[in-house]
């Protein structure tokens, strides 16, 4: 255990529920959480266990790095206020329509829209991509194994453009984002169109499904949460954004901070899809209809630019990590807990040096000594559900994640 660490004081069945649910390697299946698969996303029965164990109902949940929306959908759903920022306007897209509430009147014209959709998907139909394919973002997908697919998403979001309602038709462009990232990402073989209709199909009226359960689950919490107050804040801007939000709004320090930030070393595409073994292709952002925001550096705050050396880019990244987590000290409060999980690609060299940043952005680390039997007090556990392309590699340092959790000093 680090000399600079204290022992997190906690009730045993509260350890063993956030531990338990830390490393559970169960699927992915409540709620609206599968709407969109998001690289390196968290798990919700690790996010639902910290909030039940670190908040009260109707209290404030925020996520610098919200990502694919976890934190926010599991906050809203249990009754807690959350806020959240992302640099990628693709991930701000995919959390506000998670956390979008569907009306019952919203349900049935999905359902309706849905079993009509593959008959429209006819590949001998005319169809186009729309502007932003003719500013490449369909990419690696002109080619005889990925144009027939490529075409079937162009012939979905047409019919996705005829719906009038912005609710509805976020929640379709989801549907078919889903779909298509299915059909084309990290696969050894592209999908047929054929298989796209039937898979657009059954996960269709899946999500359709989490979503009904999602509204539910709010709507019990709203009976918690006190009127008048907008439940779920997902700001596309850095995370420093935040302080400024939330003085203008008055809103209350959050009692939880809970993210995974990109990983310092570690090469993840939050921006990309991989296709035919590795080419690379911005067509989620054509499908959510979302500017790109820039290039691989953007989204790893500059953790794993090519063009630099590994020091100079390790600087970038702790210089990004230091301006954000300074953020988050400014609207925390003595009793806010910050959550991480967090992997390395060499944990024994940037570690420390991540917890000496996290230090002078004024924060104390807690560790789980007391209730975990690993040589530095702390939890690690094995990331679930790589893609073929990470498994092939084997074990590496960067297979395991670690949660950090730390307090303000």
């Amino acid at each position: 255990m680090s000399n600079r660490a204290a022992r997190l004081r906690l009730k045993w069945q509260d350890a063993d529920c956030l531990i338990s649910a830390a490393l559970s390697q169960s699927p992915v299946t409540s709620l609206t959480h599968n709407l969109y698969k998001y690289p390196a996303r968290f798990s919700p029965a690790f996010v639902r266990a910290a909030v039940d164990v670190f908040t009260a109902p109707g209290e404030l949940v925020a996520d610098p790095f919200v990502g694919g929306g976890t934190t926010l959908v599991e906050a809203r759903a249990n009754g807690r206020l959350g806020i959240g920022s992302d640099i990628s306007s693709l991930a701000t897209f995919v959390s506000r329509t998670k956390t979008r509430i569907l009306s019952s009147a919203d349900i049935e014209y999905l359902t309706s829209w849905l079993a009509r959709l593959p008959e429209r998907i006819n590949i001998h139909r005319e169809s186009s991509g729309g502007d932003l394919a003719e500013l490449g973002y369909t990419r690696n997908l002109h080619c005889g194994a990925t144009w027939v697919i490529r075409k079937c998403i162009e012939l979905a979001l047409a019919e996705v453009e005829r719906i009038r309602s912005r609710s509805r038709q976020d929640f379709a462009r989801c549907l078919v984002l889903r779909t298509a990232q299915w059909a084309l990402d990290g696969r050894h073989e592209i999908a047929t169109a054929e298989g796209f209709r039937q898979r657009l199909v059954v996960l269709g009226q899946s999500l359709i499904d989490g979503a009904r359960d999602y509204a539910q689950s709010a709507r019990q919490a709203d009976k918690i949460v006190r009127a008048g107050r907008r439940r779920i804040i997902c700001l596309n801007a850095r995370a420093e954004a935040l302080p400024q939000y939330v003085e203008k709004k008055a809103l209350e320090c959050p009692s939880l901070v809970i993210t995974s930030p990109p990983y310092p070393g570690v090469h993840v595409l939050y921006h990309r899809w991989q296709v035919l073994g590795g080419r690379e292709t911005p067509a989620p952002f054509w499908i959510a209809n979302q500017l790109d925001g820039a290039g691989e550096a953007y989204y790893l705050m500059n953790g794993r630019p090519r063009n630099l050396e590994e020091k100079e880019h390790l600087t970038c990244y702790y210089a990004g990590i230091e301006a954000s987590f300074s953020a988050m000290a400014r609207i925390a409060s003595r009793e806010t807990t910050v959550i991480q999980l967090v992997a390395f690609s060499d944990p024994d060299a940037h570690l420390p040096r991540y917890l000496d940043v996290m230090s002078r952005c004024g924060f104390r680390e807690h560790v789980l000594s007391d209730f975990v039997d690993s040589k530095d007090g702390r939890l690690w556990r094995n990331i679930p559900s790589r893609k073929w392309h990470a498994n092939h590699k084997g074990a590496l340092p960067s297979s395991k994640e670690v949660v950090l959790i730390h307090r303000p000093r």
